[in-house]
């Protein structure tokens, strides 16, 4: 995500504004989907949006905003060494999948590595408890190609923090047996920085 995109001067581009409007979602949720997703395209936005349907997305950006500046003053109170985590789905852009399948990507890959996490408690449980204690935190990156989550993997892996890799079966819009179709979107667990610390950790 660009700093120019971000914060209360936020400008979302209107040509992903108005394809979501087209799929039913309000505008609020739109501006809401560009802004949590850098401002990339319509299917990561719309992504964003059905994966956070439990929040008020009808309410305007600033309100959201204002309160994500209350709770990084709230932080400052935290006691030192406090650990926190977000949850990051990175998507492989190579593969152009549509709004659907990149939401019930995400869905999937936030599912299997939550349960991943719940089975090992002895190792995760900690991290697990944190994230679920502030908020569970998502966000949505992407990847160039499949290369690339597999790289982020071996990244994750060696940094220790939980991953998952959703592998497609190809039964709809990736064909199976094809060179990228095992590896969609990658699941990491990583300190809850900025979404533009994300990109730079995880590149």
């Amino acid at each position: 995500m660009n700093v120019e995109d971000s914060g209360p001067e936020f400008k979302p581009k209107e040509e992903i504004v108005q394809t979501l409007l087209s799929l039913g979602f309000s505008r609020n949720a739109a501006i809401k989907g560009c802004y949590y997703t850098g401002n990339y395209n319509a299917d990561l936005a719309a992504a964003w949006v059905i994966e956070n349907q439990d929040k008020n997305l009808d309410g305007p950006l600033e309100e959201d905003v204002e309160f994500e500046g209350a709770e990084d003053d709230d932080e400052a109170e935290f006691p030192e060494g406090l650990d926190m985590y977000k949850m990051v789905l990175v998507v492989n852009a190579e593969l152009n999948m549509g709004v659907g399948k990149v939401g019930a990507q995400c869905a999937h890959a936030a599912v299997q590595l939550h349960r991943m996490m719940i089975d090992n408690l002895q190792k995760y449980g900690e991290m697990l408890g944190f994230w679920e204690q502030f908020g569970e935190t998502k966000i949505v990156l992407k990847a160039d190609n499949a290369a690339q989550l597999v790289d982020l993997s071996k990244q994750a892996q060696a940094k220790d923090l939980p991953n998952y890799i959703v592998q497609d079966a190809g039964r709809t819009q990736i064909a199976a047996g094809s060179q990228t179709y095992p590896n969609n979107t990658i699941c990491p667990m990583m300190p809850n920085f900025t979404a533009q610390d994300d990109e730079e950790q995880l590149h």
